[in-house]
């Protein structure tokens, strides 16, 4: 279906391209200061007399090609000619969403119950296309999992802005009560008939406060190159959005354990500083750490519960079984086991410690250049029915050349 917009798309705008060409009028500039070597000032004098369907288009690329170098020391920091680059990208990732309650019984004692879904020791390939920093990329996971991974990244001198969508199935989550394992992903066979369905979305942003020497987009995208080593103090902020999704007529046994809860929904807010580092130990190669402690300002969490009701065509009352045949139907293949009366409740914001981590291995080679990157990310949420913590961690291989 994406295929078939996106050419659409090219079909439509193709006339227009192929007028483009022919049409000497010119669109107003933006206007914006005139003074010499003012960036808006370069991009609008490189778009008058280009054809006036294009002039937006040269104006953005005169922008982007300059800010990535408008304050660097070329003595620190070099920009390579060729301004697009392509990357081949293997990908290996864990993703686990930790859910916890507690089962108060003042006779017995209290239960704790906890289950972990995650995608496994997943790995995924793809491809990612940029433009001096700018750039796409997907990649879809091997194996018997069936996640995938939507990014797209922005980086210029002094700045890096990053999305990643990411989104699987745990068909068995690890279940455990009291510090005993009921059930594992990794050994149990019999899998859950509708999988937890999660989905994180991510998106971070960094501004390196001494950008004239150091280049956060030379450690993770390779738009620039370092060529000396340097320091810098960094500020980002951080948003997560979370949903794991386990409400399935099927999954009553988990929920029931859960308090009934069926659906987590979370959003997180952080801001931070911390300090990143670009080692160039010979030349063509960098190494780079970045680690930055975090304050969650904004934390939010919704549950959504749910009761679940027994349907059998040939029981006309349920609270007239005994024990013993209330049992003996649960196994009946006309029994039916339905989610009723959905509800929610949302948590007041708390504050909390978050902690962001990357470290990146480079090398460049003519137009070509290797590189391996993790990065590190841990995010708690919850109120006093249920809560836990997701945690993400990711190792990058990528190939990538320049053209």
């Amino acid at each position: 279906m994406i295929r078939k917009r996106f050419a659409c798309l090219l079909l439509i705008l193709a006339p227009f391209m192929a007028m483009a060409q022919d049409i000497s009028a010119t669109l107003p500039i933006p206007a914006v200061a005139q003074k010499d070597g003012n960036l808006f000032h370069m991009a609008s004098a490189s778009a008058k007399g280009k054809p006036v369907l294009l002039q937006p288009l040269y104006w953005v690329k005169t922008l982007i090609d300059s800010s990535a170098v408008a304050t660097i020391d070329r003595d620190y920091i070099e920009q390579p000619k060729p301004a697009w680059a392509i990357e081949a990208r293997s990908t290996l990732n864990q993703s686990t969403l930790k859910m916890e309650t507690t089962w108060e019984d003042p006779v017995n004692g209290n239960m704790n119950l906890w289950a972990k879904s995650k995608n496994g020791l997943s790995t995924s390939v793809g491809l990612w296309l940029g433009y001096r920093g700018y750039g796409f990329g997907y990649s879809k996971e091997l194996g018997q999992t069936n996640g995938s991974t939507l990014s797209f990244g922005a980086m210029g001198g002094s700045f890096g802005i990053n999305l990643r969508i990411s989104s699987y199935h745990s068909d068995m989550p690890d279940l455990y009560i009291d510090g005993e394992k009921l059930s594992s992903y990794d050994e149990d066979d019999d899998r859950l008939e509708d999988p937890i369905k999660v989905r994180t979305l991510f998106l971070d942003g960094y501004y390196m406060l001494n950008g004239k020497h150091f280049s956060y987009a030379a450690a993770y995208d390779n738009s620039l190159i370092q060529k000396r080593s340097a320091g810098s103090v960094v500020v980002g902020g951080m948003y997560c959005h979370s949903r794991a999704d386990y409400s399935d007529d099927s999954n009553w046994l988990l929920a029931v354990l859960m308090e009934g809860v069926g659906k987590v929904k979370f959003s997180q807010g952080s801001i931070g500083a911390g300090y990143a580092y670009n080692w160039v130990p010979a030349r063509g190669w960098l190494v780079s750490a970045m680690a930055m402690p975090m304050l969650t300002f904004y934390n939010r969490t919704t549950e959504y519960m749910y009761d679940y009701d027994l349907t059998n065509p040939n029981v006309e009352d349920w609270d007239a079984l005994s024990d013993d045949e209330a049992m003996e139907l649960l196994s009946d293949e006309d029994t039916k086991i339905i989610a009723a009366n959905e509800r929610k409740k949302t948590s007041d914001n708390k504050v909390k410690l978050n902690f962001d981590a990357r470290l990146s291995v480079v090398y460049n080679f003519d137009r070509w250049y290797m590189r391996v990157f993790g990065h590190y990310n841990q995010f708690r949420y919850g109120n006093d029915v249920v809560s836990g913590r997701v945690t993400d961690w990711t190792v990058n291989a990528s190939l990538g050349f320049r053209f």
